[in-house]
């Protein structure tokens, strides 16, 4: 199916339930949520990956690391990173 007939099926299913307010909210919402560009904060540039991996290999040569305990689970490691930092 080509865009335009898309948008023609897409129009007359909203045309049909032009009554239906709550068909019509649903049908926004989803629209929304396809279509809404939610920014990763993982995304960085190339440049700025690398001078993050150049801080974190000074901070480590200086000994300014976290390990994880012995007997302690990941999830508590991260757990206490979170309350350190």
């Amino acid at each position: 199916m080509t865009a335009l007939e898309l948008r023609a099926d897409l129009l007359q299913e909203i045309v049909m339930n032009a009554d239906n307010t709550d068909i019509l909210q649903k049908v926004l919402d989803f629209f929304r949520s396809l279509t809404n560009r939610k920014t990763d904060k993982t995304l960085m540039t190339k440049e700025d990956f690398f001078k993050k991996l150049e801080k974190s290999r000074a901070e480590a040569s200086r000994g300014e690391v976290y390990a994880k305990r012995d007997g302690e689970t990941f999830d508590e490691f991260f757990k206490r990173l979170e309350n350190e930092l």
